[in-house]
């Protein structure tokens, strides 16, 4: 799966992105149109600490002051509207950016908790229809939890009284505009169904085929990497396989599915079939979340609740290798191991704990373990790109580099990177010199999740 096949065309532009954004400030741009599609104004972004600097500048609206909110969706269409339940201009975009869960709409400088993030100052506009706003907000960044790239500004028609639900009596939604990162491009694959949560990603370089599965109904999706072409690899629920979580592609082009709660690992055909279904043994809380092939040949599974290692040999016979209760390892409450890589010498492998932010090292022939380093809270999939490793933080919103050392027993983090926003990324597979992550939003399930869901690819940073 981490031999593939580089697209010239595409990897030469995204690479060429990547080195332009990383001289740039993190910033932001966003242009404001009114119903017709108009241009009528703009907006900027850009980070500052914690926080994010603010500019706006439009025209075409009524003297007095105007609510002006971020909105969850990067959508300006029409759409129902929370306030009056019928379709109305820019009713796409969503309700208010609300990452705290609040569910209250608030003054700009309550903290997340107790209002909307989205909440912003007002915008007051001159008598001749020209309105500009400057501000630093810090309920709202271009990165982490609080990120609202990828996310829509709304003007609203009349002033915001900062304390009606859900949008402060401030009336119909006069301009929009998505907030689109400055100097990074990305390319996006979207998938076809309503309730995706695509959690996990892997690539088969000989077909040119991203695989992902759902988190949800365990529909697993075989997308073409050069046209984006999305087709199904196989219905979820087959032979009992509700879930698909972490994946991986083995040298005879089997595609190898980690089942999370239902605690099994199944093995599929290079065409879809199911080969065979791994159980591991049967225990109250099962969570089998990843997987990688390692070049002894064997398989190695992580379980989120269970502190154990599995491994699948050649003959595809499951085990429990390592008893983690017996190592520096300790699992607590939540989610443990989860990503799971092996070092290009065969030696080690790497393992993220998710709930303590903790990368750990096991050495594969005396099963020693150490600890690598702290500090990548919420640490999901990972993958290993010689002495780079990258790691999708799925709350934080943000795919972290670290630099590892020769014996991949110590590293330094050098990059948290937003690209043009992510939704809870969980796993990573690479392309030539691209990478693809998983836009999950495992935080939305049971929820109201931005669709259509999608993988994102970008070049190497």
């Amino acid at each position: 799966m981490r031999r593939t096949l580089l697209l010239t065309v595409l990897s030469l532009g995204l690479a060429s992105a990547g080195a332009a954004q990383s001289s740039l400030p993190l910033s932001a741009t966003a242009t404001l149109r009114d119903p017709a599609g108009t241009v009528l104004g703009n907006a900027s972004f850009v980070q500052q600490g914690d926080g994010v600097r603010v500019s706006v500048q439009v025209r075409g609206l009524t003297p007095g002051q105007h609510g002006m909110h971020i909105h969850e969706f990067g959508r300006c269409t029409p759409g129902v509207g929370a306030a009056t339940n019928k379709v109305v201009a820019f009713g796409g975009a969503g309700g208010h950016f609300d990452p705290g869960m609040s569910k209250n709409h608030d003054d700009p400088k309550a903290p997340n908790k107790y209002g909307h993030g989205g909440d912003l100052p007002m915008l007051t506009v001159g008598a001749d229809g020209v309105g500009q706003a400057n501000f630093t907000t810090t309920k709202a960044s271009l990165t982490g939890e609080n990120g609202i790239l990828a996310r829509s500004i709304v003007i609203h028609a009349k002033a915001d009284d900062f304390k009606s639900d859900p949008a402060g009596m401030s009336g119909a939604r006069e301009r929009c505009g998505v907030i689109e990162r400055d100097g990074l491009k990305v390319r996006d694959y979207a998938l076809p169904g309503p309730q995706d949560f695509p959690e996990g990603v892997a690539y088969d370089a000989k077909k040119g085929v991203l695989y992902t599965g759902s988190a949800q109904n365990g529909t697993i999706y075989a997308i073409n990497a050069q046209t984006g072409a999305v087709s199904k690899f196989q219905e979820g629920g087959a032979l009992g396989r509700q879930i698909a979580l972490g994946l991986d592609v083995d040298k005879q082009g089997r595609l190898w599915v980690a089942g999370g709660a239902q605690g099994t690992v199944s093995v599929l055909s290079p065409d879809g079939m199911t080969l065979k279904v791994l159980e591991t043994p049967k225990s109250p809380r099962p969570y089998v979340n990843d997987l990688v092939m390692a070049p002894d040949g064997n398989v190695y599974v992580t379980d989120s609740s269970r502190p154990v290692i599995f491994r699948v040999n050649s003959k595809l016979e499951l085990s429990a290798w390592l008893d983690l209760s017996k190592t520096p390892i300790r699992y607590q409450p939540g989610v443990n191991l989860n990503g799971i890589v092996v070092t290009p010498d065969g030696k080690y492998l790497l393992v993220m704990q998710l709930n303590t932010g903790d990368l750990w090292r096991i050495d594969l022939k005396t099963k020693a373990v150490k600890k690598v380093l702290g500090g990548l809270k919420n640490g999901d999939g990972l993958l290993l790109d010689g002495r780079t490793l990258y790691v999708a933080r799925n709350k934080d919103q943000v795919v972290s580099k670290v630099s590892l050392s020769a014996d991949y027993g110590s590293g330094q983090l050098v990059k948290e990177e937003p690209l043009a926003g992510l939704r809870f990324p969980a796993t990573l597979a690479r392309i030539g010199n691209d990478l693809v992550v998983t836009q999950a939003q495992l935080d939305r399930m049971g929820g109201t999740p931005e669709t259509p869901f999608k993988l994102t690819r970008f070049a190497k940073f």
